[in-house]
């Protein structure tokens, strides 16, 4: 076990996403030495997931590389990626936090990128770290590896070592942020949304993945049951969402991202048909309501007001059935799409506990235990602390950095 031991201003920040980032940067900025623990691969969290930013229409990952290059050139910044966190346990001077860090079989030192082991990799267990990831960095999965050692027979440096195994680090902190994002939630439960009765009904994530310019498709619109270019596209509102048999809350960003996958859609083929089902539209940041009127307007986009009560694969043919009540005719209707995009089902990785502090359960399959102490659980930020899109993380993630700087220096003063 690795053990550091650093002042008693040292911070830990739990996930590498926006929220985290900006968190770090700002931290370290003030002089405090950081750790930043990400359970992925590469920092960036979902954000780096994304093809476009609303409302600017930008890619999504380009003003996230620029921060991203800087975490990992602060002196005052260890990243961890391939971690998580296993205890945090009181101690004095501080918090004694445990990391538990996979390691990748692929030693980045040595690997010069030349994509040999991808290549003769049987079972597409060597992949990209991250479709954006410059230079190109290369991860060996070790639930998907069968240990054929293929890969280290075509690796040109001796880079691979299949036995290289997991290490734990322990560090004194003296506080932690809780900047952990979100997951999607598994709608299969719900059996309306007829989530994998169909390969073309998806979550807005996956249909994002599936869409994005730096994809699989490069961009294209296509099904994923034919590899035909869909006639008409359903985008469904608050699936999950201001549900009480799953969650009770509005997930915030959802409308603005339909808005957004919608107009892109059209931009890139004008003859998809796009239909977005919503309760109501909230476009609550700055620039977004304009943005989806301009949008609303430039690009043919159909909006229905209802909340579908039926989504099923028609029979015999590749299409789905929608069936709704349109609520501004008070019409039961059955429309045809060939995609389904579902919005809304959107969790915080962390779980708000009843004093109002935040917890990452023990069964989670990110692999944080239970932490509850009043004095970890104050400081989070991001969709851990609420529904939020990026800019909204962002700002968060400076306020909570500024709160733990200025708490910090009134503690110096008092025991001055």
């Amino acid at each position: 076990m690795n053990s550091k031991r650093h002042n008693d201003t040292s911070a830990l920040i739990v996930g590498g996403g926006v929220a985290g980032i900006v968190a770090a940067l700002d931290l370290a900025e003030t002089g405090r030495d950081v750790y930043l623990v990400e359970q992925g691969a590469c920092l960036g969290g979902q954000v780096a997931r994304l093809d476009k930013l609303y409302p600017t229409d930008h890619c999504a990952f380009c003003p996230l590389w620029t921060d991203i290059k800087k975490v990992q050139r602060h002196p005052k910044i260890t990243v961890y990626c391939r971690s998580t966190v296993q205890a945090i346990a009181k101690e004095e001077g501080g918090y004694r936090a445990l990391i538990g860090e996979k390691p990748n079989s692929i030693d980045e030192g040595l690997c010069v990128f030349c994509g040999r082991c991808r290549e003769a990799c049987p079972e597409d267990a060597v992949r990209p770290v991250g479709e954006h990831v410059y230079p190109p960095s290369y991860l060996i999965d070790p639930d998907t590896c069968t240990r054929c050692e293929d890969c280290i027979t075509v690796c040109p440096t001796g880079a691979i070592d299949l036995d290289r195994s997991a290490v734990e680090i322990s560090l004194l902190i003296s506080e932690v942020i809780w900047a952990t994002g979100f997951g999607e939630v598994d709608l299969s439960p719900l059996p309306e949304f007829g989530v994998g009765s169909h390969p073309d009904i998806m979550t807005s994530l996956e249909f994002e993945e599936w869409t994005a310019e730096a994809g699989l498709n490069r961009g294209k619109i296509v099904q994923k049951s034919t590899g035909e270019v869909p006639r008409a596209i359903a985008f469904i509102q608050c699936a999950g969402a201001r549900d009480m048999r799953m969650l009770p809350y509005c997930s915030s960003v959802c409308c603005m991202h339909a808005i957004k996958q919608a107009q892109w859609v059209k931009r890139r083929n004008p003859e998809i048909a796009c239909y977005i089902f919503y309760t109501d539209l909230r476009t609550v940041g700055r620039d977004y309501y304009e943005y989806s009127l301009r949008e609303l307007r430039d690009s043919p986009i159909m909006l229905v007001r209802g909340r579908p009560g039926l989504i099923h694969p028609l029979p015999s043919t590749d299409a789905i059935a929608v069936k709704y009540e349109n609520t501004e005719t008070q019409k039961r209707e059955i429309a045809r799409f060939d995609m389904v995009v579902l919005n809304g089902n959107l969790r915080p990785s962390a779980v708000r506990t009843a004093d109002g502090g935040h917890s990452i359960p023990s069964c989670s399959k990110e692999g944080f235990v239970d932490v509850k102490t009043d004095k970890i659980s104050r400081f989070a930020c991001g969709f851990t602390l609420e529904p939020a899109d990026v800019a909204e993380s962002s700002i968060q993630a400076s306020s909570v950095a500024a709160r733990v700087s200025i708490e910090r220096k009134v503690k110096n003063r008092t025991h001055d």
